[in-house]
């Protein structure tokens, strides 16, 4: 299943963070699509697919000491569009 995190830290933990992140590894489990960094503040954002809940705690466990996690599941709007017309799924109220 695909998860966006929007990951972030106080300004006095990014050298800490950047010392961490460049000897990072994800966890097997846990499949990186894509990265970016908020060029505005100190906050990483990471889509990924991830095969358990074990894999998940692995990947954002040793960070919670520095990190705040926002973790939410996500689908590329092309399939959810189509997902929602195959099950008659619809936002109005009928």
């Amino acid at each position: 299943m695909l998860f966006m995190d929007i990951v972030t830290w106080e300004p006095k933990d990014t050298a800490e963070m950047l010392k961490r992140f460049s000897n990072w590894e994800y966890p097997e489990g846990m499949k990186v699509v894509s990265e970016w960094e908020d060029l505005s503040s100190c906050r990483h954002i990471v889509i990924y697919d991830v095969e358990d809940a074990e894999s998940f705690a692995s990947g954002t466990f040793p960070w919670r000491d520095i990190c705040y996690f926002d973790s939410f599941p996500v689908m590329e709007s092309n399939a959810c569009m189509k997902f929602m017309a195959e099950n008659k799924i619809s936002f109005r109220e009928d």
